[in-house]
């Protein structure tokens, strides 16, 4: 979720923290304790991998994993073609030392960690074509100079909130520094707060703030001045990375941005130098099961490949592209997709590697994203959307739910472009340098997604990309209640009128259905 509009919500007075979620919740299901997950623990039992389950490669294109957590290690794919460490292209696909995936991020002396949101870089683009050159336009240059003054509009709004917020943020900032230095600590209860005696106008203001926000929300103190840390670098690198027009690292990275066939740019540095995103999505799918440490994947026969593609800001066409590419040619069976934009630079690069991998029999898994929006009205990338009614056949579009089966409030829907609804609310994964944390996002139902495909295709290895989706798909749990519609308060939906199947994935379902296509085809 958004940190800022998390925050705001809070001082609302959301209740969003109040509720206590277990930290095997999405693996779980019980009407009984109102726990609806996934029903993991309960089919592992009904269901033991048979005689010819194989380990499955699964792709997780993200912003880099942390390959020595230790609940992940064990499960990290190693190209087995490709000697580590020689600096030589072992197996010749154009990747130096690729031994656990690429980084294309990076060069052999600095990884990228921001970069601009892509209505920046278009913008940028527009501006060196049409500033001060715009007196003989032809009717195609008069077309995109309409495009790039519209671009401009919704640039200039959007960079002038982050900045107003920015501010915003500042101020609650130095209203929680002035509590910490009067206590003496970081460390302050609500108990600390109500005894306190203020020293000044702007400590009383602070301790007015600080209570009526954590008790409204149910936070403790050191979590609000966490989240508003969080906020502040959120709304930060907002403004001078994002939306900073005067801000472009891929010269860094020394590759031809323009020329979408170069290869081997990047290097094999897979961690990059912030994976928690990518770290917490390989967990949901990966993570070592029953070795008593912080959680359990769902896939017990899994291969983790590790593809670097997402900055701190919107990843780029061509290497998205590269990287579906890479994990098609390179065994990949799964491909996890836990990231999206609102605008595209080159589009047709990213549909091409889409229909490579359809046709090398590869099933792609991809967040529906986290912004509350119709996915049938707004435009999303990648999408499983070749033309405008031609669709991905090995494409599983996820939006998130929570643990009572209502829609995740931030979660995007579409009744025709997106699949299915998975667990995504407060999910407790891996992070980088051995430690877990609890996340939010369509990011995080992605994977538990891909973790189920991952599963079907391990204990089922003659399915076809095309009949695990379908396995999937038809043995949703449908809800028969209506639910909050996400991006309203009160406003009521079916699950019919969200997503295609009008349901949230289930292993105990999907898994029988899977068994019994199985047995039938190998008669």
């Amino acid at each position: 979720m958004n940190r800022i509009i998390l925050f705001l919500s809070l001082i609302a007075g959301s209740n969003l923290f109040a509720q206590s979620y277990a930290k095997d919740w999405h693996l779980q299901y019980s009407a009984k304790d109102t726990n609806y997950g996934i029903g993991l623990t309960e089919a592992l039992k009904n269901h033991k991998a048979p005689a010819n389950a194989e380990k499955v490669i699964v792709a997780v294109i993200d912003d880099g994993i942390d390959v020595e957590h230790p609940d992940l290690k064990e499960n990290i794919w190693i190209n087995e073609a490709e000697i580590n460490g020689n600096a030589v292209d072992d197996d010749h696909n154009g990747y130096i030392d690729d031994y656990n995936g690429w980084d294309y991020l990076g060069s052999a002396g600095q990884d990228i960690q921001y970069d601009n949101l892509e209505i920046t870089r278009l913008l940028r683009n527009y501006q060196k074509r049409f500033d001060g050159n715009t007196l003989k336009l032809s009717k195609t240059d008069k077309a995109d100079y309409k495009k790039y003054k519209a671009l401009q509009k919704e640039y200039d709004k959007a960079y002038l909130d982050a900045q107003n917020q920015l501010k915003q943020m500042q101020f609650y900032q130095k209203l929680c520094t002035t509590l910490i230095k009067e206590l003496d600590s970081s460390n302050i209860s609500i108990e600390d707060l109500i005894k306190h005696e203020p020293r000044s106008v702007e400590s009383k203001l602070s301790k007015a703030f600080v209570l009526e926000v954590c008790q409204s929300a149910n936070l403790s103190p050191q979590e609000l001045f966490d989240g508003i840390r969080e906020d502040y670098e959120h709304l930060y690198q907002r403004v001078n990375y994002h939306y900073n027009l005067k801000y472009d690292p891929r010269k860094n990275i020394g590759d031809n941005y323009e020329d979408v066939t170069t290869l081997g740019y990047g290097n094999n540095e897979v961690k990059g130098p912030d994976a928690m995103h990518g770290t917490h999505v390989a967990g949901i799918i990966a993570a070592l099961r029953n070795n008593d440490l912080g959680m359990d994947g769902i896939c017990p026969l899994v291969q983790v490949m590790v593809l670097r593609t997402v900055p701190n800001g919107d990843e780029r066409d061509k290497d998205v592209a590269h990287a579906i590419r890479y994990a098609a040619d390179n065994g990949a069976r799964v491909i996890n997709m836990s990231f999206g934009k609102s605008y595209s630079y080159n589009a047709q690069v990213v549909k091409d590697a889409i229909l490579y991998a359809e046709s090398k029999d590869v099933l792609m898994i991809h967040a529906a994203g986290n912004d509350a929006e119709n996915t049938d009205k707004t435009d999303r990338f990648p999408s499983s959307v070749y033309f405008k009614d031609s669709f991905c056949k090995t494409w599983i579009e996820v939006g998130a739910s929570d643990r009572d089966q209502q829609p995740a409030s931030f979660s995007n829907y579409g009744k025709k472009t997106v699949d299915v609804f998975a667990p995504g609310v407060q999910i407790y994964s891996t992070i980088a340098n051995k430690q877990y944390k609890a996340l939010d996002g369509t990011s995080m139902a992605s994977p538990v997604v891909a973790g189920l495909a991952a599963l079907i295709r391990a204990y089922y290895p003659n399915l076809t990309a095309i009949q695990v989706k379908q396995v999937i798909e038809t043995s949703v749990v449908k809800p028969e209640q209506k639910v909050k519609k996400p991006g309203y308060k009160k406003k009521k939906t079916k699950y019919k009128k969200l997503c295609r199947t009008a349901g949230i994935v289930n292993v105990e379902g999907a898994l029988k259905a899977a068994k019994a296509l199985s047995d039938s085809l190998a008669k």
